[in-house]
């Protein structure tokens, strides 16, 4: 409900069953088949290794981004950021999506990323290309703990990797226009609360908004 609610109120029109999924075998049968057609397609996701319809055994594909990152030192956290942002880009230039780019469900083995968790049931409900630019959203909301320390010009040069790596980044400048100020609204409403306003989720936000500000600056300069 959280995830449904928290996507309507960014612009993203989340269907409602994407998110009410309380059949489990549907479930497992929608990603096996996801899993399936990415293989297919040459992309790196984990490989199938059983399915009897009520079970799915997948492969390892390696440590997640969020595990490499809080490894990695803070002098090497934007190239791979940016790495992973530009990579989320070809992807979608292929004409795929993820449905959940967020760095847990994402994979990095020093020389390729991959992905998993294909859960969410988004497609044919709606827009490709509306997919595509949630996914560059929950890439970059999750990447929020890292970007932050570094400052929003760390925010704009991940924005900036996907713009240059794919044909979405005029998608993407056009949803963070729309996008900032629904953002921008919650972080004003938050200073009313002290506790809020100092908190570390809001000054990330804080960093993430920003940097997106300048990212769509730019476009329209």
């Amino acid at each position: 409900m959280s995830i449904w609610l928290f996507a309507h109120f960014v612009g993203v029109p989340v269907p409602w069953h994407a998110v009410r999924q309380t059949d489990g075998v549907a479930l497992l049968a929608y990603e096996h088949g996801r899993l399936l057609e990415l293989a297919a397609a040459g992309e790196h996701v984990p490989p199938v290794l059983a399915f009897n319809g009520q079970k799915l055994t997948t492969g390892d594909i390696g440590d997640t981004l969020d595990h490499q990152l809080h490894r990695l030192p803070e002098t090497e956290w934007l190239a791979l950021m940016c790495a992973a942002s530009a990579d989320l880009a070809r992807f979608h230039a292929r004409g795929h999506w993820h449905g959940g780019a967020q760095i847990r469900n994402i994979t990095w083995d020093g020389e390729r990323f991959a992905r998993l968790d294909f859960e969410e049931r988004l497609q044919p409900g709606m827009a490709l290309a509306t997919v595509q630019v949630y996914d560059m959203l929950q890439l970059l909301l999750s990447l929020a703990r890292y970007l932050q320390p570094l400052g929003p010009g760390a925010v704009r040069a991940v924005l900036q990797a996907y713009d240059e790596a794919g044909p979405g980044g005029h998608a993407l400048r056009a949803f963070v226009a729309h996008l900032l100020p629904r953002l921008q609204r919650v972080s004003r409403l938050a200073a009313w609360s002290t506790r809020l306003d100092g908190s570390r989720e809001l000054v990330r936000l804080r960093t993430v908004l920003e940097g997106m500000a300048a990212f769509e600056g730019a476009g329209r300069a």
